[in-house]
């Protein structure tokens, strides 16, 4: 990895955060109107050992808030709200970064990220959730990954 260091002006920082996150994503991917390599997860045993793959390589940010959602099946947070409970940086931006890596690591594996998410009001965060069965896949693999 080659360190680089930019300026931005203060006030587009948010901005540039998000903007850098989706970038370290990888390329986008078309939702309507082509195929998609990545499938949604099953609460299978394949699946299983992928999520434990994917777990492994999480942050320890992206565990927390992956975590959240995890606790709180169906249970719906605004970026912000995340952002507020997780300390995380920058606000829903921030929330935006820390999905980016644990997106690339999905994809390494032919997966979709496991959550959903809703866009939100015009100006404000989108809203992020997870259903029980993916719930139940990543609360396994975070159990079998626990000390």
């Amino acid at each position: 990895m080659q360190e680089i260091k930019v300026l931005v002006p203060e006030e587009r920082i948010p901005e540039f955060y998000e903007m850098f996150g989706r970038w370290l994503a990888g390329p986008p991917r078309e939702v309507s109107d082509g195929p998609s390599d990545a499938v949604a997860w099953q609460d299978t045993d394949s699946d299983l050992e992928l999520a434990k793959v994917v777990w492994a390589k999480f942050s320890q940010r992206a565990k927390d808030l992956f975590g959240v959602l995890i606790d709180s099946p169906e249970k719906t947070f605004s970026g912000e709200q995340l952002a507020s409970d997780l300390d995380i940086p920058n606000g829903k931006y921030g929330v935006a970064g820390v999905l980016a890596w644990p997106g690339r690591y999905c994809a390494e594996v032919g997966r979709s990220l496991p959550f959903r998410f809703e866009d939100g009001p015009v100006g404000g965060s989108g809203n992020y959730s997870m259903t029980p069965e993916l719930a139940s896949l990543f609360g396994k693999a975070r159990g079998s990954l626990r000390p």
